[in-house]
């Protein structure tokens, strides 16, 4: 009897963690993107100057990107305006744009195109371009 019970414990115990293994979600990957261009701000050189210009100027924007199967999403922060998406490679390419004000997010379908190499690029209107690279693999 006691190595029903302890067959059945084993049993269940190695269930449960293949379970668990089987049902976590696919991880996210994050695309590392590097800013490429915009507009640049003089230093101010004296102390009255920036302090007044210190409360004028805003938080550089971010923008971060993350593929998952089929899906790109990209979210944008601290910047207000358009956005322009556009994901190119080995099997095709897509675009989106979407408005930005001071948070946004899109989210792109890559079901038609075929794994392989990819180019992402995130221009804003003040022509800040960021890009990265990434595998679409399903």
């Amino acid at each position: 009897m006691k190595k029903l019970i302890f067959a059945s414990f084993v049993f269940l115990l190695c269930q449960g963690i293949f379970n668990q293994v089987q049902a976590q979600d696919p991880v996210e990957d994050k695309i590392e993107l590097m800013r490429e261009g915009g507009t640049t701000r003089a230093v101010p050189t004296n102390s009255a100057t920036m302090m007044t210009s210190s409360t004028m100027m805003s938080a550089p924007s971010t923008v971060d990107a993350y593929v998952m199967g089929d899906v790109v999403s990209v979210a944008v922060q601290n910047f207000r305006g358009g956005a322009w998406i556009e994901v190119i490679g080995e099997g095709g390419s897509r675009q989106s744009f979407f408005q930005v004000f001071d948070m946004g997010f899109e989210v792109l379908n890559l079901s038609g195109l075929k794994n392989g190499k990819y180019t992402i690029r995130v221009i804003q209107d003040d022509a800040t371009i960021y890009s990265g690279k990434f595998m679409k693999v399903k």
